[in-house]
């Protein structure tokens, strides 16, 4: 009699995306060559991705601290006690890099000293246009040195106009699930200048993304929601906004701030594509901390307006701020 017959690609992707952890994938990976062919598939692993973010394992400072019980994570983040963040297997010394971000697995170094020296005076200044970049996996003990950023790309930007450089990981957008973008932002007195780098073509892109500066070149805490880099401008009115899909800079206002002082936000993923902000305030009732919710969406007029949700009450007796934002979860 005729075998079983087997099921499309199409018809497993639905069935292993159905799946409750990715424990249950790894394991149905181990089955049979059709599976692994399956569930190996860049496009496959990206839907995964988005239906199963990682879980939170802990909170990286300078090293890990793991998640503890009764955390579901908690077993998952034992299992990184013995991990050294620091990627000291980074050539040719390990004090002479510096980690700048971490993002889906990867940490982003740039050197911490001026070639040839170690000394505290020759450290990189937040001015200084830094060329070099590594990106390791910790974990696995891997890593890549970037290609210096070509002398023609950095002639782009005039040395005493720099302000500040800020370089920072990025998602592949639309390419594979394993490649990644290093971008470095910076801010001069006139102007913005973006260098992307790509992994998938190996090289700096050839025409830097530029943004006329809009006021205040000095920015605060950078986010990442629904594809986009947001960064708040040191005056609190506006948020300057980088859209990775079409790299492109853009302004949004930001409503007043609750109270006299500096604005302590985090911008979100809202539903349907939205931006969210969290503010921290004590407006609400003196003493007592309450955390502000609002979305941007369109008004009756078609005009894109701050939403502002009902307050939530935080805990009394502590006073709070806004830490980060990762995986669902705001510190």
């Amino acid at each position: 009699s005729a075998g079983p017959m087997a099921l499309p690609d199409e018809l497993l992707e639905e069935i292993f995306l159905r799946l409750p952890a990715a424990a249950d994938l790894a394991r149905a990976f181990t089955a049979c060559v059709s599976f692994r062919r399956v569930i190996t598939g860049h496009p496959f692993l990206r839907r995964f991705r988005v239906l199963h973010p990682p879980p939170l394992l802990g909170i990286l400072c300078w090293d890990l601290t793991p998640a503890q019980p009764p955390h579901p994570s908690a077993a998952a983040a034992a299992t990184l006690a013995g991990a050294d963040f620091s990627c000291p297997f980074l050539p040719p010394s390990p004090d002479r890099w510096y980690r700048r971000d971490v993002l889906d697995g990867c940490t982003l170094f740039s050197p911490r000293f001026k070639a040839g020296s170690h000394s505290r005076n020759s450290m990189h200044r937040p001015s200084d246009l830094v060329t070099e970049f590594a990106v390791c996996d910790p974990l696995h003990r891997r890593y890549l040195l970037l290609p210096a950023l070509p002398d023609h790309l950095a002639d782009l930007v005039h040395q005493p106009d720099i302000v500040e450089r800020e370089p920072f990981l990025a998602p592949p957008g639309d390419s594979s699930f394993r490649d990644f973008r290093v971008m470095c932002l910076v801010r001069c007195t006139t102007k913005l200048v973006l260098f992307v780098f790509s992994s998938c073509a190996g090289q700096w892109l050839a025409d830097p993304i530029t943004f006329d500066v809009f006021g205040c070149v000095a920015a605060l805490r950078r986010y990442y929601a629904h594809g986009c880099f947001c960064w708040q401008t040191c005056d609190g009115a506006d948020m300057l906004v980088l859209d990775t899909r079409g790299m492109e800079f853009s302004t949004v206002d930001l409503p007043p701030p609750p109270g006299s002082y500096m604005r302590d936000m985090a911008i979100v993923e809202a539903e349907e594509g939205r931006f969210g902000m969290f503010t921290i305030s004590d407006k609400v009732k003196r003493g007592v901390y309450h955390l502000l919710y609002a979305t941007r969406c369109k008004d009756g007029n078609g005009e894109n307006q701050w939403q502002p949700k009902p307050p939530i009450s935080l805990p009394e007796n502590y006073r709070y701020c806004i830490k980060g934002v990762a995986g669902g979860y705001l510190l």
